[in-house]
């Protein structure tokens, strides 16, 4: 695997949120993404409709987790009742993409994270991480286990 290095521009994301355990994480984010893609239409100025971001917010002390799927808008003109705004700052990040069956995306983050250790590049553990999903692969509409499924990984850089 290989990746590559690219300054992500400050984005402005309204979306929709899930916090806890990583247990709690993994059998409710499927809900949140279908009712993200339901309520969608609702978000204005959205940039690119058929992209959406996953983004991570990770506290390693306390086991807690926080998971926003969103879609980047021009500016934050109206924010739907029950999504959140928020900014993301300019960031560098280490660039993948994971292809292949969704039971597969911890070999593919375990090979990011050996390559960005060969490069000698250092993750920057207090940054968000993020997921780009296009029409290559939607959670929730798209069966976990086709072959053909995609979709870009950023991990955040010091």
């Amino acid at each position: 695997m290989s990746g590559s290095i690219a300054v992500v521009p400050q984005k402005y994301l309204i979306g929709m949120s899930f916090s806890g355990s990583f247990q709690a994480l993994v059998a409710e984010m499927p809900k949140v993404w279908a009712m993200f893609l339901q309520r969608q239409p609702e978000i204005p100025l959205v940039v690119h409709p058929v992209v959406r971001y996953d983004i991570s917010n990770e506290n390693h002390t306390y086991q807690m987790y926080s998971e926003y799927i969103a879609v980047e808008v021009e500016r934050f003109e109206q924010i739907p009742v029950g999504m959140i705004g928020f900014t993301l700052p300019e960031k560098t990040y280490a660039c993948f993409t994971h292809t292949g069956p969704m039971d597969q995306v911890q070999n593919t983050y375990q090979q990011a994270f050996q390559w960005l250790q060969k490069q000698g590049h250092q993750v920057d553990e207090a940054a968000l991480r993020m997921e780009r999903y296009d029409e290559r692969f939607v959670p929730s509409v798209h069966a976990p286990e086709r072959p053909e499924n995609a979709y870009d990984i950023f991990i955040p850089l010091l």
